[in-house]
């Protein structure tokens, strides 16, 4: 009995979407807690809120960074090989942090080994698990994704419980070691066997075509290939037609020679002919003859029908699969792409909605629990807040993706909404001082934030077709030098005002801003296409 072939959509497709799920949850969920190590960081080292932040800036810096290195080297070797690279980098950065003696050697570790092995592994799984689904592609992606909200509930209260038994630096140990339960899902990461197959047919096919394609004699030098379906003129039509076989050794031993310009002739009566609907052209070696062109011949490339490629772009936690044709060609050059990419507007408009949306979601993740006791309530009960936050972030994820998809809203109106919605929630925080106002607040920026990030792939798909991977790669180094006004920020506020107020209030101004400036989207496309001319791609973009 035969082994049935396995294909997309099958069993195994769902164990490689949750063993990125798996990935997501453990590289992704830990940076959600990290409120519970920056309270840690100063009452165990005594050091102020500026320094206490360093070790989770440096780390969103060299993930965002890290971004086109991480494509570079797995482009080279492969998603399931970078994956559990990241994997080891990411739990030695941790465990190591148990014998750091000051917060710097625990910037150096957490933010720079940790953050780097982070990129390696929560970036490239998503390609593979695009490659194993075809009909449910959008529900898998989700479910990979949603690891870093599901993270969010459990890290909370297993750090807090840590924390109390184990202190800091037995905290940091038993941390590194859950990380590298990443190895055994990244292992499961192989490329599809059909993928492999394709791969290799691809390669097989591409040296036959070298080979059929290198430098031709004047003569033609195929002793042993034969031509078929060769019909002689004159016959009768009711009689059936014989099929004369002739080796190229006989039409060697003709001295029939092809000049150049004979061999150009051949090839435009060959393209002329193709196109009639007797489908033939003449044979100048066999005099009185017609090859049929209804059947693939031995000799003969077909073209094969244009399949649509599939590419991953991601920013920071999001992947969207871009079906790209062959009429959406990247731009080669990095010279002419870097120009058409600064000279167009919406480059910067995306770019500063990331910024915004990051100088709201890294201090936030990073003070809630601190702020929250400074408004009076205990720790025990701000650790909620970080799993509410991460409760609303997987429903914006996986819940507001109709709105644009069945065009209820367009894209720079729903960019507009959510961010001015997320503007107002961090503008009102300081005003609330209950239990139940600020989590309800919360809640709701958790959800807006979730929606918010998804969009910003479907931006660079939408805007910036032909300098998408330049575009990926530029906003979030973007966002990742932003970032570095975060620890300064935080610092000034807590420790100098004495109060986080006042950055609530600018960074809620941001975002407020920066959701009104959509309202100038049709602006920004017409002065878009005076610099660069209009767009002449568009793509099909699935979640």
């Amino acid at each position: 009995m035969t082994k049935k072939e396995e294909g997309p959509d099958s069993p195994r497709s769902w164990a490689i979407a949750l063993a990125a799920c798996v990935i997501n949850t453990l590289l992704s969920g830990i940076s959600r807690a990290t409120g519970l190590f920056y309270v840690a960081l100063i009452d165990t080292y005594g050091v102020s809120r500026l320094e206490a932040n360093l070790p989770f800036t440096v780390r969103n810096v060299v993930r965002n960074l890290g971004g086109p290195l991480v494509g570079a080297i797995g482009q080279r070797y492969g998603p399931r090989d970078v994956t559990i690279a990241g994997g080891i980098f990411g739990s030695l950065g941790i465990i190591l942090c148990t014998f750091a003696p000051n917060v710097i050697w625990i910037t150096v570790l957490w933010g720079g080994v940790h953050g780097f092995g982070v990129a390696l592994g929560n970036t490239l799984f998503q390609v593979i698990v695009t490659q194993y689904f075809e009909k449910y592609r959008a529900t898998a992606s989700g479910l990979a994704l949603s690891g870093a909200c599901l993270g969010s509930f459990v890290f909370p209260v297993l750090l807090e419980y840590m924390l109390v038994n184990y202190g800091l630096a037995g905290t940091f140990l038993v941390t590194g070691g859950l990380i590298l339960h990443v190895l055994p899902a990244a292992i499961m990461l192989k490329e599809p066997p059909w993928i492999q197959r394709a791969s290799k047919e691809k390669e097989h096919k591409e040296t036959e075509d070298l080979k059929m394609k290198s430098p031709v004699s004047k003569k033609l030098s195929k002793p042993t290939q034969v031509m078929s379906s060769i019909k002689e003129e004159g016959r009768s039509t009711n009689e059936e037609l014989s099929v004369v076989t002739v080796s190229y050794d006989k039409i060697r031993k003709s001295s029939i020679d092809f000049s150049a310009k004979q061999q150009e002739e051949k090839e435009l009566n060959f393209r002329r002919n193709s196109n009639k609907k007797s489908k033939g052209f003449d044979n100048p070696a066999y005099a009185g003859s017609n090859v049929e062109l209804n059947e693939k011949k031995p000799d003969q490339v077909l073209e094969e029908p244009t399949r649509p490629r599939l590419r991953t772009v991601s920013i920071g936690e999001v992947s969207v699969t871009i079906k790209i044709t062959q009429d959406q060609q990247q731009e080669t050059s990095i010279y002419k792409g870097m120009a058409k990419l600064f000279r167009d507007p919406m480059f910067h408009m995306i770019s500063l909605s990331l910024g915004a949306f990051a100088m709201l979601f890294d201090p936030a993740i990073t003070v809630i629990v601190d702020y929250i006791m400074d408004k009076g309530l205990t720790e025990d009960v701000a650790k909620y807040f970080i799993s509410m936050l991460s409760l609303g972030d997987l429903v914006g994820r996986l819940g507001f993706g109709w709105v644009t998809d069945r065009k209820y809203m367009s894209i720079p109106n729903f960019m507009m909404l959510i961010q001015v919605i997320q503007g107002v929630c961090f503008l009102l925080i300081p005003l609330f001082n209950g239990f139940d106002t600020l989590m309800s607040v919360m809640v709701i920026y958790g959800v807006m934030s979730g929606a918010n990030l998804v969009m910003f792939p479907i931006l660079v798909g939408k805007y910036l077709q032909s300098v998408q991977s330049l575009a990926i790669g530029f906003i979030a180094f973007f966002s990742g030098i932003l970032s570095f006004a975060v620890p300064p920020l935080i610092g000034y506020f807590r420790d100098q005002v004495g109060s986080y107020d006042g950055m609530f209030c600018i960074t809620g101004g941001l975002s407020l801003v920066t959701g009104l400036l959509w309202l100038t989207e049709p602006l920004l496309l017409k002065l878009g296409e005076k610099l660069n001319g209009p767009p002449s791609m568009s793509l099909i973009i699935s979640a």
